[in-house]
């Protein structure tokens, strides 16, 4: 494809008014006539015009407000958690897109590939890897935007918001007595976790029903079991390696369940370790039980959780009996947003330290 037709592209994919058509063009044609040693040295003055130009407020600049808001994105952020940062939160990019749109996502993607300058996606911004979620001098592809829960007529399913954090969903979805198989952590996003082959709940039960794509070319497309199946494949597991994922349909559940979580001392390991070979035979044939086991030098976590509101399932039946220091969720039937708020608590440093 010839310059003047990729710019032509990039122009026709965009949301922009007629009449700034014209500078977009004579900017990216000017850009592409230098020589490569000048680009660079000049690419950093040519972003700052054309993404303006393009994306108006949401193409935040280190030179605007709110950059740092954009740049720094804590793990906790809460009234009862203190903030914790991961080395994301120190990088430097050029500029943060806040997209609000799949097409605002794909022409961010083409002018990423017509610039030839790094970029990073970012769902919820737990991931901590330096150049996953942030970067230093390039874009940032946020999805913070994506920030909706949209219940089907039916209720069978909802369109989840790719910015979203996983407390934000069940948060949602729990005036309607529902859930989804999602994060057992309050703060992990919502696309690392499925993208990633995160844990869930109810990991043997459910999973994504379709999802909506922007391709490494900037093409939008669906996956699902019919369309695009080999990619939807890929997608469960494969990570952010084959596309920018911007929709995701997701099977509801019910959200009574059953839940316990208990703190142990580390002496306790011997006979937790031996009840968790037993708890691995039990769920050969419950697929309702899961355990979230945490562990420090001080303590160890175990948070048990049952898909049904069956008090004292029989699958944790070989840890009951061994004495524990405290129980942080006691035994009874709850939400899973009620659990998943408890167990906020239970994982901030300050308490397992």
């Amino acid at each position: 494809m010839s310059c003047e037709a990729i710019i032509a592209t990039i122009v026709q994919g965009a949301s922009v008014d007629a009449s700034t058509t014209p500078t977009i063009k004579n900017l990216l044609s000017k850009y592409a006539a230098l020589l490569d040693d000048e680009k660079v040295s000049v690419r950093a003055s040519y972003l700052a015009q054309v993404f303006p130009l393009l994306f108006g407020e949401n193409a935040i600049f280190r030179e605007s407000d709110g950059y740092d808001a954009q740049r720094q994105v804590p793990w906790y952020d809460d009234d009862t958690l203190s903030k914790h940062m991961s080395i994301n939160c120190w990088l430097q990019p050029l500029v943060v897109v806040t997209a609000t749109s799949a097409q605002e996502v794909a022409t961010t993607l083409s002018l990423c590939r017509f610039f030839n300058i790094n970029f990073s996606v970012r769902g919820g911004g737990h991931l901590q890897n330096p150049g996953f979620t942030s970067n230093d001098g390039g874009v940032v592809i946020s999805l913070s935007k994506f920030n909706h829960v949209k219940l089907s007529e039916d209720k069978s399913t909802a369109d989840v918001g790719l910015g979203l954090r996983w407390l934000d969903v069940y948060k949602a979805l729990d005036p309607y007595g529902l859930a989804m198989a999602g994060g057992r952590i309050p703060t992990v996003g919502v696309p690392g976790l499925l993208l990633g082959g995160g844990i869930s709940f109810q990991n043997s039960q459910y999973g994504v029903g379709a999802m909506g794509v922007v391709l490494a070319d900037s093409r939008i497309v669906n996956a699902n079991a019919q369309e695009n199946a080999d990619l939807f494949w890929a997608l469960k597991g494969g990570g952010p390696n084959f596309g920018i994922v911007t929709k995701m349909d997701l099977v509801t559940v019910p959200t009574e369940s059953w839940a316990e979580a208990r703190v142990y001392p580390p002496t306790a390991y011997p006979e937790l370790a031996k009840g968790l070979m037993k708890y691995h035979q039990a769920i050969e044939v419950d697929n309702k039980a899961s355990l979230v086991w945490h562990a420090t030098s001080q303590a160890i976590l175990l948070v048990f959780f049952y898909c049904a509101p069956v008090e004292k399932p029989a699958a944790f039946q070989s840890f009951y009996d061994i004495p524990f220091l405290m129980n942080f969720v006691p035994p009874g039937t709850r939400s899973i947003y009620e659990l998943v708020q408890a167990v906020a608590s239970v994982i901030s440093p300050e308490v397992l330290q």
